[in-house]
């Protein structure tokens, strides 16, 4: 690449680590929250707003 043409791509290592991270801990989020939300009744009711 010469350094005439733009540069584009701004992403670096650790953003894309910290994006990465944040991607599959919000997974797992969800899935705890799901796997909770079907096992146990007062999660379901508090999520749903309405008791099992």
């Amino acid at each position: 690449m010469s350094d005439s043409e733009p540069k584009w791509d701004y992403t670096t290592r650790e953003g894309n680590l910290f994006i990465g991270g944040l991607v599959v801990g919000l997974n797992l989020l969800v899935v705890l929250a799901l796997v909770l939300d079907r096992t146990v009744p007062a999660v379901h009711a508090f999520i749903t707003g309405k008791p099992v």
